[in-house]
């Protein structure tokens, strides 16, 4: 069983944070945990309003800002400004098709990706978010074209 199949696990895990366990804490993060589409905010609150009536748009910003300082998931702004958010929290790669809008996981950034870009002496990275954009298999359809 994935640990986002597991309430328990998730309640555990949302304790380790500092983080009391509510209802819509957990339900945010089972259902983040377990989607790779890179969801905004009002795609979280769409899919789970229907079995958590009482959920607020604000609720969801809330307990994804608590996830992202926390480092349970992590906040990825898209080249239009558009925020959705990750729940594969450690430093990696994505990919944007150009066509349709599709954001996927690529692996691990290197831990030695500033220096190999050439970050300046004497200057430290706290961050990095790379992404590569083009077109997905299906949008690029037979032969890549």
């Amino acid at each position: 069983m994935r640990v986002e199949d597991d309430p328990e696990a998730i309640r555990g895990r949302l304790r380790a944070c500092g983080l009391t366990p509510s209802g819509p804490r957990v339900a945010i993060y089972a259902w983040l945990r377990g989607n790779t589409a890179h969801p905004t905010i009002d795609q979280i609150f769409r899919a789970l309003r229907p079995d958590h009536p009482s959920l607020s748009r604000t609720t969801v910003y809330n307990v994804l800002h608590a996830f992202v300082a926390r480092g349970l998931a992590a906040a990825v702004r898209t080249e239009d400004g558009e925020l959705r958010y990750d729940g594969r929290a450690e430093p990696h790669a994505h990919f944007k098709c150009t066509r349709c809008g599709a954001l996927r996981d690529l692996g691990p950034l290197p831990g030695d990706l500033p220096r190999q870009v050439g970050l300046p002496e004497g200057c430290r990275a706290d961050a990095a978010d790379v992404t590569l954009w083009g077109r997905c298999a299906a949008c690029a359809g037979p032969g890549g074209a």
